[in-house]
């Protein structure tokens, strides 16, 4: 398998202080794979590692100690290389505040090593896809918030990279508007394969955008896998309440496949299933094979948050 990301053993150090030097652990021996062509989530608490794992991969700073590869090359090496092959975008957009969306665009543009018609119809793209031109000779301090974000999206365009690091992409948006932008994201990846490495305190979005994740907590991981993947290793499940008439065989429908659990009180009871959508359907042949009525039904469905819940307690 090729991989974007390779991170073996890593682990950074900050220090603070004049006379006392003080130093705090960010990172602590992580291991990271992320696939190529993949959207893989980064998440934690805050204060976890997530910004500087991103920050070192991105060449923003240096690890002291670790193996790091960045699209297959190491990035003690090969950062030049490596630079003009990957963008980030940040939630908190910070651009030169007196300069216009589309002089910003032109601005790193150059940085980027476009000119001339190339960079004129690489601008005028991406302000028509992030439906940017109403907003092209307005200066960034005059920007909303999302507006703001959609120009941060954009600059990260300006290269086609390979690797697009996110971090916080929605954080502080309104909901429609953060449903646009991670529209984008995923078109983004659906269209151009772009590999992905995104980071969000918002684990609806990252259950709706992310193949797997990875959890990161106090600078080492906790755990990594699909989202379905994590929820069956904690024994969370969904949650399957029913209200009957009858008597029910327990024993006989604990054993079927997919069912970890059953509390009974009275005339109902909740049966915890890995996957309520697939389940639920043996389950009701089940109730009508005994000839059991059933008055009521209600899913709870578990999700990323009771992860990040369950690993932060």
């Amino acid at each position: 398998m090729d991989y974007a990301v390779e991170v073996k053993n890593l682990h950074k150090t900050f220090s603070s202080g004049l006379f006392r030097k003080r130093r705090k652990s960010a990172l602590k021996g992580v291991d990271l794979m992320v696939p190529k062509g993949t959207i893989w989530g980064l998440l934690g608490p805050n204060g976890a590692g997530k910004t500087t794992l991103l920050s070192i991969l991105s060449n923003l700073l240096t690890p002291e100690k670790g193996d790091v590869r960045v699209l297959g090359m190491d990035i003690r090496t090969h950062a030049k290389d490596i630079c003009g092959r990957i963008n980030l975008s940040s939630g908190h957009a910070n651009f030169l505040w007196s300069m216009t969306v589309r002089e910003n665009l032109e601005y790193y543009a150059m940085l980027y090593g476009l000119s001339g018609e190339k960079k004129r119809r690489k601008i005028e793209n991406l302000l028509d896809l992030f439906r940017l031109q109403d907003f092209a000779k307005v200066r960034f301090e005059e920007l909303s918030t999302g507006t703001k974000q959609k120009l941060s999206l954009s600059k990260a365009l300006l290269n086609d990279p390979d690797l697009l690091f996110l971090d916080e992409p929605t954080v502080g948006l309104d909901p429609d508007v953060a449903h646009r932008i991670r529209d984008m994201i995923q078109h983004l990846h659906d269209d151009q394969g772009t590999t992905i490495l995104i980071t969000t305190h918002n684990m609806k979005e990252a259950e709706i955008l992310c193949e797997k994740v990875t959890f990161i907590m106090d600078g080492r991981i906790r755990a990594k896998g699909t989202p379905r993947d994590l929820k069956k290793e904690l024994h969370l499940g969904d949650t399957i309440h029913l209200a009957f008439q009858g008597a029910l065989p327990i024993a006989t429908l604990q054993n079927m496949e997919g069912i970890d659990h059953i509390e009974m009180k009275d005339s109902s009871c909740r049966i915890r299933v890995d996957n309520h959508r697939e389940r639920l359907p043996q389950i009701l042949d089940f109730f009508t094979a005994q000839r059991i009525i059933i008055h009521n039904i209600n899913i709870q469905e578990s999700d990323l948050e009771d992860v990040f819940i369950t690993f932060t307690k």
